[in-house]
């Protein structure tokens, strides 16, 4: 299965807009993520950030709450 790359904008989005969480979850420095091009980031970082821009296909993290426990 062939999926679209991410953009630097959709990969701070899905973390809230905060490039300090992002860099965070990728466990990297935030002047990292401030200096990736606004083109699509690389691979390895895409990987990462698969589950969180793509839920309908990777499922939910364990970290999320599902509606039962709400």
């Amino acid at each position: 299965m062939d999926m679209p790359p991410i953009s630097k904008a959709e990969a701070i989005a899905a973390y809230g807009g905060n490039a300090s969480a992002l860099a965070n979850a990728l466990r990297i420095t935030p002047s990292a993520v401030y200096q990736w091009p606004e083109g699509p980031i690389q691979e390895r970082h895409a990987l990462k950030l698969r589950f969180v821009l793509k839920p309908d296909v990777f499922g939910p993290t364990q970290d999320a709450p599902t509606p039962e426990a709400a």
